[in-house]
């Protein structure tokens, strides 16, 4: 497996997949707000996943995509799909990043 990009919430493991999942929420002055989340496969965090430690596996494994095992890879991939759900926003976070905002700190 070669190096790809490396997970942001680890910094140490390699990124096998990632989802792209558009989203909605209503914020506080009850407005519709429209975003996409990403969803990582991290070969480090996710290996004991459930739904995401098959696709570690699978990478640990054949290293890519192979065209003769293709049909377990989307197996594999269709599970985590069908039950990924975007995360819910932050609100701490984003207190704090408007706060920062407030002081001129970004």
């Amino acid at each position: 497996m070669s190096r790809g990009r490396a997970c942001p919430r680890c910094r140490t493991g390699d990124v096998l997949a990632v989802l792209r999942l558009p989203h909605t929420w209503t914020n506080a002055s009850g407005n519709q707000v429209r975003g996409t989340s990403e969803l990582l496969v991290c070969a480090h965090c996710d290996v004991d996943d459930p739904l995401t430690g098959p696709i570690v596996t699978y990478f640990t494994v054949h290293g890519s995509a192979q065209p003769e095992n293709v049909a377990q890879l989307a197996g594999c991939l269709l599970r985590w799909l069908g039950q990924a759900r975007p995360p819910k926003p932050d609100e701490n976070a984003l207190n704090a990043e408007a706060e920062a905002w407030y002081r001129d700190e970004l």
